[in-house]
């Protein structure tokens, strides 16, 4: 009792001491951000003094600690672009452009609150000897570059790659699937074989033996390590099986043949579209590489298609085409009617269409009674290919001599031999003209940027 009696004497003594001013304070709540009650001693000064005034940090009249003079500071020249500074503001700026120790805290706060970001990018020096005079690469690349310049920049410039890691990513199930597709048609080509005669038996005879070839000959043992990935490489030679056969049920209802798997063009092939000058010494030189390309040729015209195997779900789509992060389709295009047209001078070569295969094993729901044949043909349609087919009725009936309503093989939809382009994805040769054209002026802009050092 005594010693409680003799605290309270000594904090009357404390309080007593001021000449001018006395300030009380107290927490709001602890280090949790739980509230907390103030002092006993606070409601005694009430009772004595009935006219106190509580007030926050931050006030009229209330001083601040540095921290909170720090945060109040930096929150209000954050505020103070948007409604102008007050002044409260202004007094706490003076206090600390006034301070030897806070001078250059408050220099550096009133350079962030006013910052202005500019793209300067890293300058042609540094772009040149980065990457040199001339961009060599994919049509990926550049599609990277306008989707993020800085991504371009890490992978390109300074060369940074993820580790490797042993294990079976969902890139290894794409190439497996590429791989598998294409050994298949491969071995189709050097045998002779016909799609149209082609027993289920044989195809899925051929199936197993190129799936089985191309795991055992990935990625050393990694196919082996796991019970997963044992289950993984089954699950390929099933979807492969699924994709052969639509594939296969697609060329029965065109009169399109697969003249080549995995075609490469590069700048080395002295293509203009694989070459792009951008000034005297600058240039950008691509390299790619089709999954696929079929021809089909009439008395007036070779038609040219190509097909991109897709794992996932990409769609053809115009207007990342026009920013630039869908380039690869228009642009092997280009590159397979510059060659054909250098193979087959006397006749016109026409693009007939340019599509993604999206690899998939679909599920369909069951309608009542469907007999097998109704039920593939439902499958079919889900695993229809995706992209741009051109408007000539001529390479329309090449594609698809069976279409009537709506094509199970490509995105066209017709009535009474009119396209209904509301239900199809279609474009004329002379808008296939412009595509290509604005596809090598937007090779050429980016090819610019990258070389000028921008973003």
């Amino acid at each position: 009792m005594e010693e409680g009696f003799r605290q309270r004497f000594y904090l009357y003594l404390a309080l007593t001491k001021p000449e001018k001013e006395l300030v009380l304070s107290y927490a709001a709540m602890d280090g949790s951000g739980k509230s907390m009650r103030p002092s006993t001693l606070i409601g005694e000064l009430k009772k004595l003094f009935p006219g106190l005034k509580e007030q926050a940090p931050g006030e009229a009249g209330v001083p601040l600690n540095y921290r909170e003079a720090k945060s109040q500071l930096a929150d209000g020249m954050r505020e103070c672009g948007k409604s102008g500074g007050d002044l409260r503001l202004l007094e706490l700026l003076k206090a600390f452009l006034s301070s030897p120790d806070h001078k250059e805290e408050a220099r550096q706060l009133v350079e962030a609150a006013f910052y202005v970001y500019q793209q300067k990018g890293i300058g042609k020096a540094a772009a040149k000897a980065l990457y040199g005079s001339v961009i060599n690469g994919s049509v990926t690349r550049m599609e990277q570059y306008a989707s993020c310049a800085y991504a371009h920049f890490l992978s390109y410039g300074l060369e940074l790659m993820e580790r490797q890691e042993y294990e079976l990513a969902a890139m290894d199930i794409g190439n497996l699937f590429h791989d598998s597709i294409d050994l298949w048609f491969a071995r189709m080509k050097e045998e002779g074989r016909d799609f149209k005669t082609l027993t289920e038996e044989e195809r899925k005879t051929m199936v197993h033996e190129c799936v089985t070839k191309v795991t055992e000959e990935y990625g050393n043992t990694v196919l082996k390590s796991s019970a997963r990935n044992a289950y993984l490489a089954g699950k390929v030679e099933r979807i492969t099986d699924r994709t052969v056969w639509a594939l296969s049920e697609q060329l029965k209802k065109g009169d399109f043949t697969p003249v080549g798997f995995e075609v490469s063009f590069s700048a080395d092939d002295h293509l203009k579209a694989m070459r792009l000058p951008l000034s005297g010494d600058e240039a950008v030189h691509l390299r790619g590489r089709i999954d696929r390309m079929d021809l089909c040729e009439d008395e007036e015209a070779v038609y040219v298609k190509i097909i991109d195997y897709k794992s996932g779900s990409t769609a053809f789509d115009l207007t990342s085409l026009y920013y630039g992060l869908q380039l690869q389709l228009v642009v092997y295009m280009d590159a397979a009617l510059e060659m054909e047209e250098r193979k087959r001078p006397d006749k016109q070569v026409i693009p007939a269409g340019i599509f993604y295969y999206n690899i998939n094993d679909p599920v369909v729901d069951k309608d009542g009674e469907m007999t097998q044949e109704e039920i593939s043909g439902r499958i079919l349609k889900q695993l229809r290919m995706n992209g741009l087919v051109n408007t000539d009725l001529n390479a329309i009936a090449h594609l698809d001599h069976e279409i009537e309503s709506e094509s199970d093989v490509i995105p066209v939809a017709m009535k009474n031999g009119i396209i209904q382009e509301a239900r199809s994805s279609v474009a004329g040769g002379n808008r296939f003209t412009a595509l290509r054209q604005y596809v090598q002026e937007t090779l050429k802009t980016e090819g610019r940027e990258i070389l000028e050092g921008g973003h």
